[in-house]
């Protein structure tokens, strides 16, 4: 089975594209993001839904169901080479203008993604390919979802590690919970009202 790359809702794809399209022609040349890269040439792909998920969630004992969806990644892509990447955050009110951004997020999603096509796990179930964020712990993991198991690989950098390597849900919870704690006994304490 392939990896299933969801549709984005309504017009975010096309969105994206229209808005990489004005900045091209605001910038002249093109933005510097595409670099050689000619507009026509790039592609807008691999759609993926992004979800949050919070410290506080975490340590009530919350695992991936805790998480929340709040927008959308693609890559950007031309003859084969990842160029840069696009996200599109919503809230239930409304949703927002694309950000367009290169960095290493970008090349470690896109290792990510080959090495996930790759998985003999394919084979027995369809993943939805995600995006996991947990803002506080500055981590990031494509998560591939099934309705009977998840994998996570982790991004560089990566506070838990296994930075490109799959990762079975309940190994990948544990680690977060332990770096939660962490994080919670690193903060201020809150100050008493006065």
């Amino acid at each position: 089975m392939p990896l299933n790359t969801p549709e984005p809702p309504g017009r975010i794809r096309d969105e994206t594209r229209s808005h990489l399209g004005q900045i091209a022609r605001a910038s002249g040349d093109g933005p510097k993001l595409l670099g050689e890269f000619a507009l026509n040439d790039v592609k807008v792909s691999t759609p993926h839904q992004v979800f949050a998920l919070l410290v506080r969630d975490i340590e009530a004992g919350g695992g991936l169901e805790a998480a929340q969806p709040v927008g959308w990644r693609f890559l950007l892509e031309s003859g084969g080479n990842v160029l840069a990447g696009a996200e599109v955050s919503e809230t239930p009110e409304r949703t927002f203008p694309p950000t367009f951004y290169r960095g290493s997020s970008v090349g470690a999603t896109a290792t990510a993604v080959k090495a996930a096509r790759a998985l003999p796990q394919l084979q027995l179930a369809g993943f939805d390919l995600r995006l996991l964020r947990i803002p506080e712990l500055y981590q990031m993991a494509l998560w591939l979802h099934s309705p009977t198991t998840d994998l996570l690989i982790p991004l560089a950098p990566s506070p838990i590690g296994r930075e490109g390597q799959v990762t079975p849900s309940p190994l990948f919870v544990r680690e977060l919970t332990a770096r939660a704690r962490d994080y919670r006994a690193h903060q201020p304490p809150n100050p008493e009202p006065v």
